[in-house]
Order: C-alpha cells, then sequence, then structure tokens
C-alpha cells in the first residue's frame, strides 16, 4: 500500500500505550489521514456503530479483533496489529482535519471533536515552550492516548525531538515504577484520581533520581493536594505544573507557574503561549474587574474546528474562528490568574436558589467531605465513596447547614466507587446508590 492510498481518508484508530500501536498512529498522521482516536477496549457494538455512522474507509486495529469487521480486508500487518480497508465509503472530508476525539474521553462516545493539522501543531508548540521539552527529555506513558491529555503528552515530546517510554501498565504497578527508573525516565503526567493514589503509595518516599517534572490535568484537584506535591518536588528539585484545559482546544489552555503554587493551588492559572482569556456575563459582555464571575472564554490556533456525530460532518469548515466559549465559570484576580469556580450545566434550581454542585462539592471537601454531587431541582444528591450511616448524616448535615435548607431537600448516599471515565474524572450520569440517609 502507498502513502497516498490513506492521505485524506478517514481511519478508525483503536490505540494503546504500546509500541506498535503508537507507530502505526504516527505513521497514519504523517500519510495526512485523518484518524478518528478510540481505546482498543471498545465494545464490539460500538464499534459497529462508529463504522455505521462515519464510513472509515480504513481501521487500525489489534489484528486478534479484525475478525469483527467482516467487511474490511486486511491489508498490512506490524507484529499485533493490522490495517484494514473498505473502499465502499467515499467520505468527503475538509483538507485541513486531522483527528477526531471523543468529546467525553469514555468508550464510544456520540460527539467527536473536529481537531485540525493546525490545531496539533500549534498546541505542541505551546506546551513544549512552557514546559520547556528539549530532546533530552523522556516521558513515560500514563494515560490512554486516545484521551486529549495522553495524547497531547506524545505530541509534544515527538516535536520536541525526545525519546518517550511505552508502558501500558498502571502507575499502581510496582513493574512500573522499575521501568521507570530502569529507563531513566524524565515525566510523567496524571489526573487527580492519579495523585490521590499516588499519596497513598507514598509518593514522598519512592526513589526516582532521573524525575525532572510531573503534570496535572484532567478536572479539578484538591489545594491541600496540590501544595502537598508541590512541596514534595520542591525538596526533590522536581517541577509540579498543575494545567487545565479540554479536548476541544486540543488539550491545553492554562498553566499554574510553579512559583505561585503556594499563594494560588486553586488557580488554573493563565493561558499558554499564543492564547488569551477572558470572561464574560450571561449577555455577551466582558468582565474585566477582579473576582467577577462569569464564563471563561479562550482563542488561540489550538481551538477546535467543531464537533462531529457522523460522516456528514467531516467535511464542514471551522466553525470556532479560534475562539472556545469552556461552558466553565470563573473568576480573575489582581493578577490576571484565573480560578474556576463552577460549571454552566452543573446547576440545580433548590426551592427557587440557583445552586452551583462543583461549588457544593469544594465547600463539603473543605469540610472533610469528599463528594460528587448530582439531583434534580428541588432535590441534591451526594455521593460519598464507602461511607457509613454517621458520615452520611455529617454530610448531609453540612450541605444543608452551608445551602440553608431543609433535610428533605437533600439525600447522601454511600457508593462502593465513584464511577469514572477512562481519564479518571467522574461520570456524574452513572452515579447511584440503594444505600442513603
Amino acid at each position: 500500500m502507498q502513502q497516498n492510498e490513506v492521505s485524506g481518508n478517514l481511519v478508525l484508530s483503536l490505540i494503546q500505550n504500546q509500541p506498535e500501536s503508537l507507530m502505526g498512529y504516527l505513521a497514519l498522521l504523517k500519510s495526512e489521514a485523518v484518524q478518528m482516536l478510540q481505546s482498543e477496549h471498545i465494545i464490539e457494538s460500538v464499534l459497529s456503530d462508529l463504522v455505521h455512522r462515519f464510513e472509515p474507509n480504513f481501521i487500525w486495529l489489534p489484528t486478534e479483533r479484525s475478525s469483527e469487521l467482516p467487511l474490511y480486508k486486511k491489508c498490512i500487518e506490524v507484529g499485533s496489529y493490522c490495517l484494514c480497508v473498505n473502499h465502499a465509503f467515499n467520505t468527503k472530508i475538509h483538507p485541513d482535519l486531522a483527528i477526531l476525539l471523543s468529546t467525553s474521553g469514555s468508550t464510544g462516545s456520540s460527539k467527536f471533536v473536529r481537531i485540525s493539522k493546525r490545531n496539533l501543531l500549534e498546541n505542541a508548540k505551546a506546551i513544549s515552550q512552557y514546559l520547556d521539552i528539549t530532546s533530552d527529555e523522556k516521558p513515560i506513558t500514563t494515560l490512554p492516548p486516545s484521551y486529549t491529555y495522553g495524547l497531547s503528552i506524545i505530541h509534544s515530546h515527538i516535536l520536541a525531538g525526545s525519546a518517550i517510554i511505552v508502558s501500558d501498565k498502571s502507575l499502581f504497578d510496582r513493574s512500573f515504577w522499575q521501568l521507570f527508573n530502569k529507563l531513566g525516565a524524565t515525566s510523567f503526567g496524571g489526573v487527580p484520581f492519579h495523585y490521590e493514589m499516588l499519596k497513598k503509595l507514598k509518593f514522598s518516599e519512592m526513589e526516582l533520581p532521573s524525575l525532572r517534572t510531573i503534570t496535572q490535568a484532567g478536572g479539578r484537584m484538591d489545594p491541600g493536594l496540590i501544595r502537598e506535591f508541590a512541596d514534595i518536588c520542591s525538596r526533590s528539585g522536581v517541577r509540579f505544573f498543575p494545567m487545565y484545559g479540554q479536548v476541544e482546544a486540543t488539550s491545553r489552555i492554562s498553566f499554574l507557574d510553579p512559583s505561585k503554587i503556594s499563594k494560588k493551588a486553586d488557580s488554573i492559572g493563565q493561558a499558554i503561549p499564543g492564547g488569551k482569556l477572558w470572561l464574560q456575563d450571561e449577555s455577551g459582555a466582558i468582565l474585566e474587574s477582579p473576582q467577577e464571575a462569569g464564563e471563561l472564554i479562550f482563542e488561540g490556533p489550538n481551538v477546535c474546528m467543531g464537533y462531529a456525530t457522523g460522516h456528514e460532518d467531516l467535511s464542514k469548515p471551522d466553525l470556532n474562528c479560534g475562539v472556545l466559549a469552556t461552558g466553565d465559570i470563573a473568576k480573575m484576580d489582581e493578577d490576571g490568574d484565573f480560578y474556576i469556580v463552577g460549571r454552566k450545566n452543573r446547576f440545580l434550581k433548590l426551592f427557587g436558589h440557583r445552586v452551583n454542585l462543583n461549588e457544593v462539592e469544594i465547600f463539603l471537601q473543605k469540610d472533610g467531605f469528599v463528594t460528587a454531587c448530582s439531583g434534580q431541582d428541588d432535590h441534591l444528591e451526594i455521593f460519598l465513596e464507602g461511607a457509613d450511616l454517621e458520615e452520611l448524616r455529617n454530610v448531609r448535615r453540612s450541605a444543608t447547614k452551608f445551602l440553608k435548607l431543609s433535610n428533605k431537600a437533600c439525600s447522601a448516599y454511600t457508593i462502593p466507587q465513584f464511577p469514572r471515565t477512562t481519564s479518571g474524572k467522574i461520570k456524574y450520569s452513572d452515579l447511584q446508590s440503594n444505600d442513603k440517609e
């Protein structure tokens, strides 16, 4: 098969942190194929649905799964992976389009983000710049490459000419850390859940002489935990970068400079190089005074082209024109650093009062409870992992006192563990329990 056979065609790539898988992804990227990225763990029914809706001419997947696609024929095999082809489709694709990424990070999302070649390059450049990534860096993979954060680590280091240690092991496996030290890894990235677990694993006592940098993104992390890891890193000469981003921005939107963590651990910092952040109210007016809350807006060359739910969307032009309304509610301080205080679609109306569920979670966290809040109008639902009856009573009491509501407006539930996406974020739509106070 020649390079021009895949150029400009849609390839559904089921990728993982495995050398042959990533080599294929990069080869297809260089060949200017347009790739829809999914986890190799995607179930067969979802795979069939994506093929039906997006009509890819090629599929890059583990060879053992090729039998699930009877209408596709194997044309290339590389180790445990193969490229399958079906020339029956004639999907029109915009020439700027490079990849399609799931909006949620979970397997089988119905909506994908359309990311251009320029988006990929500019975001990788910006990340390389503020992290000072050079060719002697050696990151180790810790996040799925089908997840925008994990993919951005690969892109930014390849741009700098760095070697990448590819591992499909978890941060919680002893063999991961053995490989880390054996090959001299210099950095890794993690979501808040990873850092919560690393604390339990006593990360502060680990001997990691080659480690230079760790990064955090993928959702809000407890400011106390951020300070704790910043302190650990400071003592060992390691840089720690809390970051903020969205898949619609090809990954990264802002970062907090390590020097500010001691005083501003709850801040997302300022925009990445080449980007701009501001706030606006519901009428679209720009808010310039410190501490005013409004929707966070980002402008930059890494803002995606728009969304796709089927093959008919792949020929559409750039609909965002470099500007992204993040859907996050934020404030700005006197130094120009931003703070996320909520989410536009994470609100309930409780007896006439508009309640920000993110703010409730933050308050309860300060009160000693790690929770996930959900519910319907006029009823708040609070979930805790493995809580006993006394804890449920206490968290319910704390929440109703904070919100100045009757106990009837709130229920507290225990759950074995929070349901999470592949990127570690809580899946609020899957919260459920039969045990409550």
